[in-house]
């Protein structure tokens, strides 16, 4: 039984790097991100001069989208500078110098997640430039139980994860306030 406990406890294990409100890398973490294309976001896509190709495409779970004349095309983990000039150089086989604008029309594939001591705890749209205290006012603010200076970010870069330390308290009396980092897809808060 204990060498089952054992080889259980160390096949759930999972190495968080933590970084709390002192560390010197916290504004590693502040940077923000271009935004690539996800699955479920829909696009308006404009040809000049041809009405007849301007249409909305949602980027299905295989990732593409589908263009009249060009058929499947692979959008997600593209910026929209890169599907525009796709399309362009594709278009190019049908129509003579090609103009083609692309606009994000519904975020759909941008996610975070709060969960714990929130008002409506679960995953949340990422529209635009979003911080830690931006999050917690959109899951509704705290609940009477919620331990403001034990909120945790964990975010995964790569095969790592990154647990980052915030405080609350600290942030909103002007301490430490590079610790109210900028959220990427996939962050996930917990306020214990």
């Amino acid at each position: 039984m204990a060498l089952f406990l054992l080889v259980l406890t160390g096949a759930c294990a999972t190495e968080y790097k933590i970084i709390d409100q002192r560390s010197p890398n916290l504004t590693d973490y502040q940077q923000d991100q271009v935004y690539v294309l996800g699955c479920g976001d829909r696009v308006s896509i404009k040809v000049w001069g041809k009405d007849n190709l301007n249409t909305d495409a949602i980027v299905r779970p295989d990732g593409n989208i589908s263009f009249p004349l060009i058929g499947d095309i692979q959008a997600r983990g593209l910026r929209v500078e890169d599907l525009k000039e796709e399309l362009n150089k594709r278009l190019r086989d049908y129509i003579f110098e090609p103009s083609v604008s692309v606009t994000v029309v519904d975020i759909k594939s941008q996610k975070i997640y709060i969960l714990g001591e929130v008002s409506r705890p679960g995953e949340h749209d990422l529209i635009g430039p979003t911080d830690v205290l931006r999050a917690i006012a959109m899951a509704g603010g705290f609940t009477i139980y919620a331990k403001k200076d034990k909120i945790q970010i964990i975010r995964t870069e790569g095969n790592e994860k990154i647990k980052i330390k915030f405080n609350y308290d600290q942030v909103i009396r002007g301490i430490n306030l590079n610790q109210n980092i900028m959220l990427r897809p996939g962050d996930v808060i917990i306020v214990p």
